[in-house]
């Protein structure tokens, strides 16, 4: 295990190998575009119709699923996210559901799950370089998104991924069975 106090300095530095002056000189580099106009940009160059919620998100459905995302622009920030609200056959014991949870978190590298008030939460958060690829981080972060959601789902009502049966039957792992745990329609925002 690393020592954390034996970390390197990673203070941002200018091209010259010098500390970079806190407000910027600006004549470097042009300015971006915010980080909510390029996922807006980008969605819609994905086919997928967004808009901005009264919380600044920007919502969008992918696969009949309503879907999220969440930008900060001093942090350069980029969370995708859904909600889904708990149901039958979903187990009810919060310590249950928790450790679904955690065997997601677990087993991705790029998604997170809780449980919070009988909702779970999946998200995919990303901290994005200058000049990044939105349009590609989105085309791989929303399906991640959507697959940690199917992935605790089944785990919650104990059906094992690619088995025979019944889950075969309604799509299995194609992505066209339903992925949202519970009975629920929508992710809320």
């Amino acid at each position: 295990m690393s020592d954390p106090t034996a970390l390197p300095n990673l203070t941002p530095t200018s091209g010259q190998g010098g500390a970079a002056p806190a407000g910027g000189d600006g004549a470097e580099q042009p300015a971006e575009e915010p980080l909510g106009q390029r996922v807006q940009e980008a969605l819609t160059s994905l086919g997928l119709e967004a808009s901005t919620d009264d919380d600044g998100d920007v919502a969008f459905t992918f696969e009949e699923q309503q879907l999220f995302v969440r930008t900060d622009d001093g942090t350069n920030v980029m969370r995708v996210f859904g909600q889904w609200r708990l149901e039958e056959p979903v187990p009810t014991d919060d310590v249950e559901r928790l450790s679904i949870c955690n065997d997601v978190n677990v087993a991705f590298n790029l998604v997170k799950t809780a449980v919070a008030n009988d909702t779970l939460l999946v998200t995919s958060e990303h901290i994005l370089p200058r000049n990044a690829d939105v349009r590609g981080l989105l085309g791989i972060a929303v399906p991640l998104v959507l697959q940690g959601v199917q992935v605790w789902h089944q785990r919650a009502t104990g059906q094992v991924p690619g088995e025979e049966g019944e889950e075969s039957a309604q799509g299995g792992q194609d992505g066209s069975a339903d992925p949202q745990p519970g009975q629920s329609g929508q992710a809320q925002g």
